[in-house]
């Protein structure tokens, strides 16, 4: 009894170093063989050649079997429901009609804004049209009042001028002095460029004193013709009788008649520079 379980007792616990030990081939080593490969057999002297599929080609599907019909369900009856009516909704109570209007009060009542707007847009109008109309008058008369100041200085300083000139023209019967008389009137009446400019706004100016400007200016241009005509007369006569000295001027008797004509129209010329002044 012991034996047997003194062997079982020494088996199991020399298991577990034998199995960590190596395998030992107690055998003889053989020599290696090399792997037969097997070739295919060549086909009998009858038998039929057979072909490779060509890449094209697909094997016909045995036909699917049809499938078994589905069955249909059977609708079940169901209890027909009696229907209830609605309850019928309840009639809303109308609105109350508004009393009829008087057709005339309507009108009426209608047409007092449409008179009074009206009445306002007629009323603005005529303010415009009015004020424009005011408006226009007043530029109006500054743009002539400036233009009147300007005409005015332009006169009076002419005039002024014209008046030293006049101082410095000789005095006849001066033989020697002729041919300085006959230059002085015709250069004193050369001096007419403000009067030619402000011609055509002698309206501008008050009536009497545009006036007197004009016939001043008339006057003085008249002697100058005058003298200019003698004087021609004088040198043509010069020439006839083949004179060669002396001054082709007018006589002694002309020249005293232009000088007298010369102080008529100088006459009262500082009143006409003072009211001229006023007005600039």
């Amino acid at each position: 009894m012991l034996r047997p379980m003194l062997v079982a007792a020494i088996l199991l616990a020399a298991g577990p170093v034998l199995a960590q030990q190596p395998p030992v081939d107690l055998l003889p080593a053989r020599p290696a063989v090399p792997p037969v490969v097997a070739e295919p057999l060549p086909p009998p002297p009858g038998a039929p050649v057979v072909e490779e599929p060509a890449p094209t080609f697909q094997p016909i599907r045995p036909a699917e079997p049809e499938p078994a019909p589905v069955p249909v369900p059977v609708p079940v009856p169901v209890p027909a429901v009696p229907q209830v009516p609605a309850p019928a909704p309840e009639a809303a109570a109308p609105p109350p009609v508004p009393a009829a209007e008087n057709p005339a009060e309507g009108g009426s009542a209608g047409l007092g804004p449409s008179l009074a707007s009206a009445a306002l847009l007629v009323l603005g109008a005529l303010l415009a049209g009015l004020f424009g109309l005011v408006g226009g008058i007043l530029a109006r008369r500054h743009d002539f009042a400036r233009r009147r100041r300007a005409v005015a200085a332009a006169l009076a300083t002419e005039l002024e001028t014209r008046r030293l000139a006049f101082e410095a023209v000789p005095l006849p019967p001066n033989v020697e002095a002729g041919v300085s008389f006959v230059s002085s009137v015709v250069s004193l009446a050369g001096i007419d460029a403000g009067f030619r400019s402000a011609q055509g706004e002698l309206f501008l100016l008050p009536g009497k004193l545009s006036g007197n400007v004009s016939v001043h200016y008339a006057a003085v241009q008249r002697v100058a013709d005058v003298i200019k005509s003698q004087s021609f007369a004088a040198g043509l006569r010069m020439l006839q009788a083949n004179r060669l000295g002396g001054n082709p001027c007018p006589d002694a008797g002309t020249m005293r008649d232009a000088h007298v004509e010369l102080g008529a129209a100088f006459r009262g010329i500082d009143k006409l520079i003072g009211s001229l002044r006023n007005l600039a």
